[in-house]
C-alpha cells in the first residue's frame, strides 16, 4: 500500500532527517539502510500529517500505516535518487556547501557570541529609538546608476529642468526598477533603516531638494531627492523597537566576536594591492593572508562569480577591500567553526542530510515528469472542457467561458498527469528495492500508543 497520488507534492516536500538507531531501539520499520524507530516515526508521521495528510484523522491502526506508506515511498525516492548519483550533481552539492557554510556561521554566533536572552529597560529603548534614528522617516525618489558618470548626467538633466521620472528607466538599473517601480519612489522608510550612506544626506538635506552629488551605496549610484520627512511617535513605534533593538544587540555582538576573531587570526588584508587591482590583468597573489589561511585573487573571483563581491574594475579599492575582507573573515569563521566541531554536530549534520534528500528526491520527480508526461496541448484541454461542461455551469445557469478557465484546467491536467507519473515510478520501486522494505508491526503498535 502506497501513498495516493493527488499527495505526491507532500512527499517530495517532506524534509525529516533519520538518526543512526542503537540496536535494542524499539523499531517500525527499516527501509534500505534507514531504521525508523518509534519516535522518529511519531516525529515523521506528525510532520507528514501538518504538512498534506489531513485525510489521517487520527492515528489509529488504519491511519498510522497510511502515514507510515507515505514515509516509505518518500525513502524509496531518496534510495533511487541515491542510485542515479543524484548526490554527487554539482548544483545540490554547491547547494550543500552553502547551507554548511551558513549553518556553521550561526551556530558559531549562537555559541560563542550572542547572549541567550536580552532585555531592554524603557530608558535604553527610547536612546535606541534616537540613536539610531527611527524617530523620522522619509519619502524619497532614486535612480540608481551602475557608474559614477551616468549618475551625473542624470544630474545635470534634472538640473537643466528634465522631470525625474522621465529618467528612471533609461538610468536606472533593473533591479531597482523592478523593485521600486518606474518611478524611482521607494516609499517611506525610517533613516534608521536605509542604507548607511544615505542616512546623513536624507537626515539633512531640504525637503524638496535634490541631493547635489551621487551617493555610492553597495547598489550603485544614488540620484534621489526628498519628497517629505516627519517624525514618529515613540508609542507608536515601542513595539518594533523591541524588535530592532534586540535584532542590533545581536548584531553588535557578533559584530565583535568577529572582530576578535579576525584579531586572534592576525587576519592581514593587501590595501594597496586591492587599490590598483582592475579587471585588466590577474594578480596571482593572496590579498588577505591569516594565521592558517588565505584568500588569492582566485578565491576572489569565484566569488564574483557567486554574486557575492564586486568585480575589479567595477568599483573602488575601498569597495574591493571590503569585499575581500569580508570573504576572509567568513573563512576565518569557518576555520574556527570546524576546529570547535560543529561540522561535526549531529543536529547539523541531519539538517543537512534532510536538505540534500529533499534536493534528491526534486530531481528525481522533475526528471520522472519530464520523461512520462508531455505538455498538456490546447486540444485537449478543449475536450476536458467540453466532457466536464457540467462542472463550469454556475447556479444561475450560466457557463463560465473557456477562455476564463484554459490555463486553470491545463495546470490541473498537468498536475494529474504528474501525479500519474509518480504513482507509476514508486509502483515500480517497490519492485526494484524489494525485499529492502522491512515492516515491524510490533513497533508500529507502539507508535502513538500513549
Amino acid at each position: 500500500m502506497f501513498i495516493a497520488s493527488a499527495l505526491i507534492w507532500v512527499v517530495v516536500a517532506l524534509a525529516s532527517a533519520e538518526r543512526a538507531l542503537a540496536d535494542e531501539t524499539v523499531l517500525v520499520a527499516r527501509i534500505g539502510d534507514r531504521a525508523l524507530s518509534v519516535e522518529q516515526f511519531e516525529d515523521m508521521a506528525r510532520e507528514l500529517k501538518q504538512t498534506g495528510y489531513s485525510h489521517v484523522a487520527q492515528f489509529n491502526a488504519e491511519g498510522k500505516r497510511t502515514l507510515l506508506d507515505g514515509i516509505i515511498a518518500r525513502q524509496l525516492l531518496i534510495m533511487e535518487g541515491m542510485r542515479r548519483g543524484y548526490h554527487r550533481d554539482s548544483t545540490i552539492a554547491t547547494t550543500i556547501e552553502k547551507s554548511e557554510r551558513k549553518m556553521l556561521m550561526m551556530e558559531l554566533y549562537e555559541r560563542e557570541a550572542v547572549q541567550p536572552s536580552y532585555s531592554f529597560t524603557e530608558e535604553e529603548l527610547r536612546t535606541f529609538f534616537h540613536d539610531y534614528q527611527y524617530d523620522v522617516e522619509v519619502m524619497s525618489q532614486h535612480i540608481v546608476c551602475t557608474s559614477e558618470e551616468r549618475a551625473l548626467e542624470v544630474i545635470e538633466a534634472l538640473n537643466a529642468g528634465a522631470a525625474f521620472e522621465s529618467l528612471v528607466g533609461t538610468y536606472s538599473t533593473q533591479n531597482i526598477i523592478a523593485r521600486f517601480g518606474p518611478k524611482g519612489w521607494v516609499g517611506w522608510f525610517k533613516i534608521g533603516d536605509v542604507m548607511e550612506p544615505l542616512k546623513k544626506p536624507l537626515s539633512t538635506m531640504p525637503v524638496g531638494s535634490l541631493y547635489p552629488q551621487p551617493v555610492l551605496t553597495a547598489m550603485g549610484y544614488h540620484v534621489f531627492r526628498l519628497a517629505e520627512r516627519r517624525a514618529i511617535d515613540f508609542a507608536d513605534a515601542r513595539e518594533l523597537m523591541e524588535k530592532q533593538a534586540l535584532v542590533q544587540r545581536r548584531a553588535d555582538d557578533m559584530e565583535r566576536y568577529v572582530h576578535s576573531l579576525r584579531a586572534r587570526y592576525q587576519l592581514r588584508c593587501d590595501e594597496e594591492l586591492l587599490a590598483k587591482w582592475s579587471d585588466t590583468f590577474v594578480l596571482k597573489r593572496s590579498l588577505c593572508t591569516w594565521d592558517g589561511g588565505q584568500l588569492t585573487d582566485g578565491d576572489y573571483m569565484d566569488a564574483v562569480n557567486a554574486g557575492s563581491a564586486h568585480a575589479p574594475g567595477s568599483r573602488t579599492g575601498d569597495i574591493l577591500l571590503r569585499d575581500a575582507d569580508n570573504l576572509a573573515g567568513k573563512q576565518i569563521m569557518l576555520a574556527e567553526a570546524r576546529l570547535l566541531g560543529l561540522d561535526r554536530d549531529e543536529a547539523i549534520r541531519s539538517k543537512l542530510d534532510a536538505e540534500r534528500d529533499k534536493l534528491i528526491v526534486g530531481k528525481l520527480f522533475r526528471a520522472e515528469v519530464t520523461k512520462r508526461t508531455a505538455p498538456i496541448s490546447d486540444n485537449a484541454v478543449r475536450a476536458f472542457y467540453d466532457a466536464n461542461i457540467s462542472e463550469f455551469t454556475r447556479e444561475d445557469g450560466k457557463v463560465t467561458e473557456f477562455e476564463f478557465l484554459r490555463e486553470s484546467i491545463r495546470t490541473a491536467m498537468q498536475n494529474d498527469a504528474q501525479n500519474k507519473a509518480m504513482d507509476e515510478l514508486l509502483v515500480e520501486l517497490k519492485e526494484a528495492f524489494d525485499g529492502e522494505v522491512e515492516i515491524f508491526s510490533e513497533g508500529l503498535d507502539l507508535a502513538f500508543s500513549q
